[in-house]
């Protein structure tokens, strides 16, 4: 019987990188009887799943489904990390069953996770580098927000517990460079020579590793900056985050951060395991019979003050902070201003 497999990200898990290798074996995973989702962009395939947890798959999916199941194909795999929100609203996850037995499909859900600590720091580094910089990290990880995803048994048990729905579980430490999308279609079902078998190329580029703590306070002070001038109200958003990653690559080139990694003070860190692990191990009894498989992804907290770092840097900082401002202004014809002191 075919199975509808379902990636559902999670969040912060390399999903563009995983989708765009999946993408490029559209063809060898045909031959092996697995058939994707339509269309090579990822719009399309975060559409195609919100359009079936909505009640409203397209014509065309329906169509490539019973396809699928017509050619007695093993698999159609459908994969969006905005899925992993839809697995906690109960009419979603009803019309994700209903759709697979609709066309005749056996359902899995496949999740990608890793643990709530190197979750965290993710999310919150991915908040400051789209200059959302109001919550300190403290402040974020004792209420993190959207509080849902990080309660792990409450936020998977509509699937865990849906007698029509099989998950699979990888943990996210499992995906090594080069092998992520691998790691997705073994879980889907191949076997390990026929993924092996599948050629190198695109989507092998891995998610940048985390800000160091010279660059989040940097960016702290571009986004200062940015308000000050009127900016941040005045310019659309994605201009605003390619002026952080213009920042970004600064700090990279200049290497501000020499081994430095965003983290946790040991105090803090103790908290969240204390705080996190039940629910980690009670998942992973359920996904794969015993307690979280993999270390928790955490380290030396280091939060920085610039003014406290060594002159030469705070100088480097703030040449590179005005350079990258004015090089914004210039792209978008915004009217240079003087900036008060920080």
């Amino acid at each position: 019987m075919t199975r509808l497999v379902v990636h559902a990200g999670t969040h912060a898990t390399d999903w563009r990188q995983i989708r765009q290798q999946l993408a490029s074996w559209r063809q060898p995973l045909k031959g092996l009887g697995v058939r994707l989702c339509p269309g090579d962009g990822a719009p399309a395939w975060v559409a195609a799943a919100r359009d079936i947890t909505s009640g409203k798959p397209s014509q065309h999916l329906v169509e490539v489904a019973n396809a699928a199941v017509a050619d007695g194909a093993a698999a159609l795999l459908l994969s969006s990390e905005q899925l992993e929100d839809s697995l906690r609203d109960p009419a979603a996850v009803s019309r994700l069953v209903e759709f697979a037995a609709g066309v005749g499909m056996e359902l899995t859900v496949l999740l990608v996770l890793r643990d709530q600590l190197g979750y965290l720091n993710q999310m919150y580094c991915d908040r400051i580098g789209a200059l959302q910089t109001a919550r300190s990290f403290d402040s974020f990880v004792s209420a993190p927000q959207p509080a849902g995803r990080f309660d792990y048994p409450r936020a998977f048990e509509l699937v865990t517990g849906a007698p029509d729905v099989e998950v699979v579980g990888v943990p996210y430490a499992a995906l090594t460079d080069g092998a992520r999308a691998r790691e997705v279609v073994t879980a889907a079902g191949l076997s390990r020579a026929q993924v092996d078998a599948l050629p190198t190329g695109p989507g092998r580029r891995t998610r940048a590793g985390l800000p160091g703590p010279v660059l989040v306070a940097a960016t702290r002070l571009l986004h200062k900056r940015l308000w000050r001038l009127g900016l941040v109200k005045s310019l659309p958003h994605p201009r605003l985050q390619a002026a952080a990653r213009s920042l970004r690559e600064h700090a990279e080139e200049r290497i501000w951060d020499a081994g430095a990694f965003w983290g946790w003070s040991e105090d803090a860190r103790e908290a969240a395991v204390q705080r996190y692990r039940p629910g980690n191990d009670a998942l992973a009894k359920t996904l794969w019979g015993t307690p979280w498989p993999t270390e928790w992804e955490s380290g030396a907290y280091l939060d920085v003050d610039l003014a406290a770092l060594p002159p030469t840097l705070v100088v480097d900082v703030l040449r590179t902070v005005d350079d990258v401002v004015a090089d914004l202004q210039k792209a978008t014809g915004a009217s240079p201003a003087v900036v008060p002191a920080d």
